[in-house]
């Protein structure tokens, strides 16, 4: 389960389908959060300041890098206007990819979410 209480299930769905391998393994690292952000670069004891390689302002998280930073949301921003409907941002990776997929992949909710 997610930290929404979502179901992992769609997690399975990464490998279905025609998308290149090496965009389904980086897929699966934003969502497992194994990317080597600075945070978890800190936690492996390198002596860094955590700043965003986007904005410079928070610390750099998977889920901010992914999708809070502002830069990222201007790109987000960009991809889901063509759907033209509202859409709020999940908090992390794993709900977007679990709306995602509820979705098709296609368009976010008119309730908020993806």
């Amino acid at each position: 389960m997610t930290h929404s209480g979502a179901i992992l299930g769609p997690w399975k769905q990464i490998w279905k389908g025609n998308t290149p391998t090496k965009v389904k393994c980086f897929t699966w690292l934003v969502i497992r959060r194994a990317c080597l952000t600075q945070e978890k670069l800190k936690k492996r004891g390198f002596q860094i300041v955590s700043r965003c390689f986007f904005c410079h302002e928070k610390e750099e998280t998977n889920s901010h890098l992914f999708l809070h930073c502002r830069v990222t949301v201007q790109v987000w921003q960009m991809v889901l206007s063509i759907s033209q409907e509202p859409w709020v941002m999940p908090e992390h990776t794993t709900d977007l990819l679990s709306c995602w997929m509820r979705r098709g992949g296609a368009r976010p909710k008119k309730d908020g979410g993806l």
